[in-house]
């Protein structure tokens, strides 16, 4: 499995190595806009499948940037549900002072290819949804903005796809404009 040398991955962040790997590497990691502890793990997951993992220690990365390796897909059964080419890992933080897992947002998402090396300024782990308070689907709790807000269509629906028509008809179907 990718536990490492010293301290052992948390539960939820145990995987297995692969032949089909790709290094993201993050600028900077913060829970709640505070930088992560050298003790804290990030994790990458193909669903919720954890294809990654790594305690986050930037005094033993390279110009304390540290990268997480994300494994691939290579046709084992042990890595059956791993990431495939084109698609995008997600992520989470393990606070290990807190004993508490958070997703993480990256600053740019990049689809997953073998041998790459891509560089990342941000990843921001706390809690992920929509932060404007004048969207239909506002978060109070959120609070890191994940780009789902929402506005009512004209049906009042959350989200909808109703549009009012030429003749002042709001619905979504075009036959009767």
């Amino acid at each position: 499995d990718g536990s490492t040398c010293g301290n052992p991955p948390p539960d939820d962040f145990t995987f297995n190595q692969s032949t089909q790997q790709a290094a993201y590497f993050f600028v900077e990691v913060t829970i709640n806009g505070n930088p992560i502890e050298s003790n804290d793990w990030v994790g990458a997951f193909n669903g919720d499948i954890c294809v990654g993992a790594r305690q986050w220690n930037i005094n033993e990365c390279g110009n304390n940037i540290c990268d997480i390796m994300v494994m691939g897909n290579d046709g084992d059964e042990l890595t059956t549900g791993y990431i495939m080419p084109g698609e995008i890992p997600s992520f989470k933080i393990f606070d290990v002072s807190e004993s508490e897992y958070f997703d993480a947002l990256p600053s740019a998402n990049i689809p997953w290819e073998h041998n790459t090396f891509p560089l990342i300024d941000t990843l921001q782990g706390g809690i992920l949804g929509c932060t404007d308070n004048s969207a239909c689907n506002y978060d109070d709790t959120a609070n890191i903005d994940d780009s789902s807000c929402l506005e009512n269509d004209c049906a009042g629906d959350c989200g909808g796809d109703a549009l009012e028509d030429n003749c002042g008809t709001c619905d979504n179907d075009p036959s009767n404009n």
